[in-house]
């Protein structure tokens, strides 16, 4: 409401993320990881140690680089969306690679800012402590969402390929169970143009712009076992979450 209120009256308020006080971060994060680590299970780490305070993110910039492209773009969405949904975070800094982090560097930290390592070891641990809410845990999953937040275009190759290569690893043509990825309504539109789209479609997935979060907020979809790699959909959701691999293999091979 504050975006749309402002866009009309051309003036916001001048308070919490909008002052060069709020946005200094009161954590600061450091990566110890042995490679890029999942960034819904890292944005959900830090979202549930930092609340809704900023963090300053070290060492991701090791893995993705110093530059925001479309790759760097679409994990620091996946990330943000997870430490939004599973803490309050607002805004966050990741030394090296966003704007205000490389122009003012540690600056932009508060001198009384806690610390918080992150290394695998405690990235599983945050993962085995995930709730399963299914009604028959044990049953195989049914439903599977990919894309909250939506996919992008090479967030839809990436999926195309690897379900491709994975089907084929396992003597399959098809996914062995019912598989919806999603994405904004442009970005199927390109993808419906491209000689990805009819690969995808032939491996038995679905492409939709559906938003899996309000599909689920339908009573009706309680008793499905949706199998998803959303740490947001797994939290305002029955949704059971899945590493991208974990899900992958499900969805091409079979198991629970």
């Amino acid at each position: 409401m504050l975006d749309l209120f402002g866009s009309v009256l051309g003036k916001v308020p001048y308070f919490g993320l909008l002052t060069d006080e709020g946005r200094k971060a009161t954590w600061k994060i450091e990566i110890k990881t042995s490679k890029l680590p999942e960034a819904q299970i890292l944005g959900s780490a830090i979202g549930m140690k930092v609340m809704e305070d900023v963090p300053y993110v070290f060492g991701l910039d090791k893995f993705l680089g110093k530059e925001l492209n479309d790759t760097t773009c679409a994990y620091l969405k996946d990330f943000g969306a997870a430490s939004a949904s599973n803490g309050a975070v607002g805004l966050y800094h990741i030394d090296n690679l966003t704007p205000e982090a490389k122009e003012l560097g540690e600056k932009l930290i508060s001198k009384d800012a806690k610390t918080y390592v992150i290394d695998d070891a405690e990235l599983e641990r945050i993962y085995k402590n995930y709730p399963i809410m299914w009604k028959k845990p044990n049953k195989r999953g049914n439903l599977v969402f990919i894309g909250c937040p939506h996919l992008t275009y090479s967030q839809l190759v990436d999926w195309t390929n690897k379900i491709g290569r994975s089907l084929a690893s396992h003597a399959r043509k098809k996914v062995n169970r019912r598989v919806i990825m999603t994405c904004a309504p442009d970005v199927k539109e390109k993808f419906m143009k491209s000689e990805q789209y009819p690969k995808l479609i032939s491996y038995g997935v679905k492409l939709s712009s559906i938003c899996p979060l309000m599909y689920t907020n339908n009573p009706i979809t309680y008793g499905k076992r949706i199998m998803t790699n959303s740490n947001k959909l797994r939290t305002y959701s029955m949704a059971r979450y899945y590493k991208d691999d974990e899900l992958l293999e499900a969805i091409t091979k079979g198991g629970k």
